[in-house]
């Protein structure tokens, strides 16, 4: 057997939302570099685009928190074997400060758009008894965060939606997994996992003494989707330095 060879995804097509930066973008290469086919998506249209020019991908301008343009997605994307549901926000903020517009965006974006476009992608995986669906969650998910309420529910909601699916979708041939990040140095995290807040009590309790960056999450990601994950559904793979552990 070879460990190699189940790492990788020539003649596989992927779809990656929330592909224009962070984990998305780590993601999306690393999966050009072991072979996938890939459509990135985003709302940011000009960022997006360049990331896909330089990967030879399609690139798929849409909102996540809009139904009709998560339909126009799924039908562009087509018959995909691999769907990372990555696109999401962070609304860092007391509950009693977060506006219920606020709370709307979160919810329809982190978590209604992720089952939309599940559904509608997942529905050809279905059909075809194989593919894989990853969605990106959170250790929010499993030991709360300050300022992070809306957030940690929508991605504890996501561990749940992950486990329902695979015990739903496994007799069809199709994996369902999700990979929960702990703090890690990209954009959205920048002004609460900088390396000038090396001395935060956050950090304090990573047992590994660091922030994780997007690199580690997308192999991480890439492991779950493979092969080498042919017998893993319905898991949620903590990567978050030991924190939730704590």
């Amino acid at each position: 057997m070879s460990l190699h060879r189940d790492l990788e995804f020539t003649g596989r097509r992927v779809l990656v939302t929330g592909a224009a930066n962070g984990f998305g973008a780590a993601i999306a290469r690393l999966f050009h570099a072991h072979g996938a086919g890939l459509v990135l998506a985003d709302i940011e249209a000009d960022a997006l685009s360049a990331i896909a020019a330089g990967l030879g991908a399609e690139a798929v301008a849409y909102d996540q928190a809009d139904p009709a343009s998560v339909e126009a997605l799924a039908a562009r994307a087509g018959a995909v074997d691999v769907l990372v549901n990555n696109a999401g926000i962070l609304v860092a903020a007391p509950l009693l400060g977060t506006t219920p517009a606020q709370i709307r965006r979160l919810i329809d974006v982190d978590l209604v758009g992720v089952i939309l476009l599940t559904r509608l992608v997942g529905a050809g995986m279905v059909a075809r008894g194989r593919g894989v669906v990853l969605s990106i969650g959170s250790q929010t998910a499993f030991c709360g965060g300050e300022n992070r309420a809306v957030y940690a529910a929508a991605k504890a909601a996501i561990a749940q939606l992950t486990r329902s699916l695979a015990v739903e979708w496994g007799p069809r041939g199709v994996r369902v997994v999700s990979l929960a990040p702990g703090r890690s140095l990209t954009r959205m995290t920048r002004d609460t996992a900088a390396p000038s807040h090396a001395g935060d009590r956050g950090l304090a309790r990573v047992p590994l003494g660091r922030w994780g960056t997007a690199e580690e999450v997308a192999k991480a990601a890439l492991f779950l989707c493979s092969d080498a994950a042919s017998y893993v559904t319905g898991q949620t793979l903590v990567a978050d330095g030991g924190y939730a552990a704590g």
